[in-house]
């Protein structure tokens, strides 16, 4: 095959195709263009190639614009900053795309790289770079390092300010950020719409009303009206007025808000605030009055009716959802999946479970998996759940999922299931949290396994870096009464750096009933009428510990009739010997032992056929 010299011409270097493409990449940056060069084998001149910094950004490959970044770096030297050159690289604008890249990267090491060469290069100075590395050490919530920068600024813009603004709002500084605001309107620096929207951003977080007013009278008046009447400012006064408590100033705001701004964000935001508001009936006579309702908009007064209570209406509303036919995404049915825990729906959520299990999105959304873990085992369908949780892969497991199913074998009683998957997550590179800890401490608790759960809480601080707080200390002190050890348990209750509550006294006092110790159930009683001397001492169990309500059934109907043959044994004990205290009557009667034997064996009877019932009832 003949060689065309013509081609061979046009794509040496410095040739007509070499010249065109690097004057189309000068008049619109276009990574096609790149790509020609690369296949073509044609040089790419420094200046070039900071052009195709920012479009290898959007295009979502910020590592090959930090490898870009780095091959001009290598080509050539530095510029003085006092080069007036357009071809001067690397400049500000390529510095300015080099840091957005390092805001997108996993670790913000090769932004303090640029950070040195910046200094190095004697351009810190430089405003337009200087405010793309505040913005990158905002990114990355180095709010101190931030703020250092920005003191040390020599000259600073709007973009500036709102950077900062932004950091201290998402590191929880917001009186910072307020005072940051006031400091802009000192110094003369113009507001703009993001500025003012953070203003009233502020003032929501901060929940004062006065300030949220006086906030909406200087956004009126600093914004045009064209854009003080869009929907975005539009839901955020909405959202402002709700957190400062006056419902009804937002709804005046929605209400004054024009029809091109009502848009179903702003209806659906309004709808929720009542919602919140805990106006759940005017929340639906809203949402019956939308021109158009989106899956959100559907799922926002869910949300509401769960909230509220009203389980039943949020589940109903679901169905009317599905009849207009719109599909549940995620958020959905973790919201309709509360609903059924509630109600007892058990139909509905392995509907919902079979729905969401066709897509495989399930394995890989360790939130969805987490409802489904936590509805299966809050139901008694403990094997359902641990198939939802085997289904997860590794990578996406959290430790909220492993929470749901390690409270879901403690729960249960399942002490080994639940200590053998507290070890699993050490393999996975997870580290437990409280509501970790205190699954596995109640399981111990639960089986009696004193020296592992001890293990276990001196591990907290130690090993991983938790500070145990009053549930773990109930926990233990539980696990020390169940197996009897009474005195220990008293005195680590006396020597815990909390003052013990109706949990811990009442399950002290319970331990006391079962071991037939009086001398520390006195103590105890004593401590319970000194918290609250109203206070009737009842059975206060770890389930207390959870937020979960108590199963409710025959159990609670052998509870009422075990309390009322105590307070008649009481009276007995009481005519017989004025002076003894009336907790005698529940250690001192063989008839008393014969009983609370029987309904033991009831209430274990009773237990063993309502599982047998939930396991029945799990089954698909």
């Amino acid at each position: 095959m003949r060689r065309c010299p013509g081609r061979a011409v046009a794509a040496a270097p410095g040739g007509f195709l070499h010249l065109s493409l690097l004057a189309s990449l000068r008049r619109c940056p276009s990574l096609q263009a790149h790509a020609q060069l690369l296949l073509l084998g044609l040089p790419l001149p420094a200046a070039a190639a900071s052009h195709l910094l920012r479009p290898h950004l959007r295009s979502g490959h910020p590592i090959a614009s930090l490898r870009l970044f780095l091959r001009i770096l290598r080509d050539h030297e530095p510029a003085p900053a006092s080069t007036a050159s357009q071809e001067a690289v690397p400049d500000s604008y390529s510095l300015s795309a080099a840091l957005a890249a390092c805001s997108r990267h996993a670790s913000p090491t090769p932004g303090f790289s640029i950070h040195a060469f910046l200094l190095k290069a004697g351009m810190a100075s430089d405003l337009f770079a200087a405010n793309s590395l505040l913005h990158f050490y905002a990114s990355f919530r180095l709010h101190s390092v931030a703020r250092k920068l920005f003191d040390e600024m020599p000259a600073r813009d709007t973009v500036s300010f709102n950077t900062l603004i932004g950091s201290c709002v998402q590191s929880g500084r917001t009186e910072e950020a307020l005072e940051v605001v006031r400091n802009m309107v000192e110094g003369g620096f113009r507001l703009d719409g993001w500025s003012i929207t953070a203003l009233l951003s502020i003032c929501a977080r901060l929940g004062d009303l006065r300030l949220a007013k006086a906030a909406h009278g200087f956004a009126r008046k600093a914004m045009k009206p064209e854009q003080f009447d869009s929907g975005e400012v539009v839901i955020v006064l909405v959202d402002m007025y709700v957190k400062c408590g006056a419902v009804q100033l937002a709804r005046r705001v929605f209400d004054l808000s024009g029809e091109k701004a009502r848009t179903v964000r702003v209806w659906t935001t309004m709808m929720s605030a009542l919602a919140r508001a805990g106006e759940i009936d005017r929340a639906r006579r809203l949402f019956d009055e939308m021109p158009n309702k989106d899956l959100v908009a559907w799922t926002a007064l869910i949300g509401g009716f769960v909230q509220a209570g009203r389980y039943n209406e949020a589940l109903g509303l679901f169905g009317e959802m599905e009849a207009a036919g719109l599909e549940a995404d995620e958020v959905t049915v973790v919201t309709v999946l509360s609903a059924c825990v509630q109600h007892g729906r058990i139909d509905l959520a392995k509907r919902l479970h079979r729905l969401v299990d066709q897509n495989g999105l399930i394995s890989r959304n360790a939130r969805l998996a987490t409802s489904f873990v936590h509805m299966y085992a809050k139901l008694g369908c403990i094997k359902k759940a641990m198939d939802v949780f085997r289904g997860v892969d590794d990578e996406f497991k959290t430790v909220e999922l492993f929470n749901a199913m390690i409270n879901g074998f403690a729960k249960l009683g399942l002490v080994e299931k639940a200590i053998s998957l507290f070890d699993d997550m050490g393999s996975l590179g997870l580290r437990p949290d409280k509501i970790t800890f205190v699954g596995v401490l109640c399981a111990c608790s639960r089986s009696g396994l004193v020296h592992q759960g001890f293990q276990i809480f001196n591990s907290m601080a130690d090993k991983y870096g938790v500070k145990p707080d009053i549930k773990h200390y109930a926990c233990m002190a539980d696990l020390l009464g169940r197996v009897g050890r009474l005195g220990d348990a008293y005195s680590f209750i006396q020597h815990m750096p909390f003052k013990a509550n109706h949990v811990v006294w009442s399950s002290l006092l319970e331990a006391c009933r079962m071991h037939r110790n009086f001398k520390i159930a006195e103590l105890a009683e004593k401590q319970l009428l000194e918290l609250d001397p109203t206070c009737k001492p009842r059975k206060l169990t770890l389930s207390d510990l959870f937020s979960d309500e108590k199963i409710k059934g025959p159990p609670s109907r052998v509870k009422t009739i075990t309390k009322h043959k105590a307070e008649k044994q009481l009276l007995k004990f009481d005519t017989c010997k004025p002076g003894k205290l009336a907790l005698s009557g529940l250690f001192s009667d063989e008839k008393r032992k014969e009983q609370s034997s029987r309904v033991g064996k009831f209430t274990k009877h009773k237990a063993k056929k309502r599982l047998l019932k939930l396991d029945t009832a799990c089954k698909p």
